[in-house]
Order: structure tokens, then sequence, then C-alpha cells
């Protein structure tokens, strides 16, 4: 990991919203702290990782026309498995990949019901407000900036 980035992700104030940067040496971790940074929103990251009874996983496959997009489509796809089956978990494996129209991603998440960890919080929808994806020569990383509407 590039020694100037200290954190996966930060959060920054937001009127009604919540606002954050992800960081990774590459696409893929970028997207995944970005995941991290958004459950992280609604659920105690160290108990979702401690919590090993009943685990689960979910495959998730997005594509998108630019890197926006399929980081929107992605982590909306994270949010429908909250709200349709009440599955949260944090990505194990991610892989994105250029198409001719655009991008894929592929992506295990492990975790659990919701049911079993306490919520602090409510992530409504991703939005592509300040949304952007791009490598920060400055940090030496990739950055997914984020908005979500709580």
């Amino acid at each position: 990991m590039n020694p100037y980035i200290m954190e996966k992700y930060e959060f920054f104030d937001k009127t009604a919203d919540a606002k954050f940067q992800a960081f990774g040496m590459d696409l893929d971790e970028a997207f995944k702290n970005s995941v991290e940074a958004m459950i992280s929103i609604m659920f105690n990251i160290q108990e979702l990782k401690d919590y090993d009874i009943h685990n689960e996983d979910r495959e998730i496959v997005v594509e998108g026309t630019n890197l926006e997009a399929l980081l929107y489509n992605f982590l909306e796809e994270v949010l429908y498995l909250l709200g349709a089956e009440s599955f949260v978990g944090l990505v194990e494996k991610l892989i994105i990949g250029e198409k001719a129209e655009g991008y894929i991603l592929k992506a295990k998440l492990h975790g659990t019901q919701s049911i079993n960890l306490e919520s602090h919080n409510e992530v409504k929808a991703v939005t592509y407000n300040e949304m952007y994806v791009k490598y920060d020569e400055e940090k030496d990383c990739y950055v997914a900036q984020v908005v979500v509407d709580i």
C-alpha cells in the first residue's frame, strides 16, 4: 500500500447526505473500499468482520459505460441486496474488466443478514452528485468520491 495513504476512506460534511472518498492502489481496491465506506455509514464494520455465524456469500455482476456509472451500479446493487434480501456484506473478491462499450465488474461479497447486526443509519440511495473516479497523481492512488442520500 502506498505510504501516503493512511486510511481506506474518509468522510466530508454534507447536509442531509454522506460524502466520502475511497482510496486504492488500483481501481479494484478503490471500489472495494467504496463499499466498505458506504456500509460503515449503516453498520459497525468491525462487528460485520467479526460476525462468523450464518455467514453468506453473494455474487454481483454489473456493467457501466464509464467508471462512475460502474461504481454507481455496483453500490446500488449492494443497497439492493440489503433492501431486498436483508444481506449486508463486504467485498471478498472483485475484478474490473474493460469491454468494448465500457466496463464490467464481478464481485463476491461475504456477510450476513442485516438482522444480525446493529444498524445506526440508513443509506437510501447512491447519487451521481459530485461523483468521480480518477487516479490522483499527488496521492499516488485511485480515488473514488461518492455522495449518498441518508
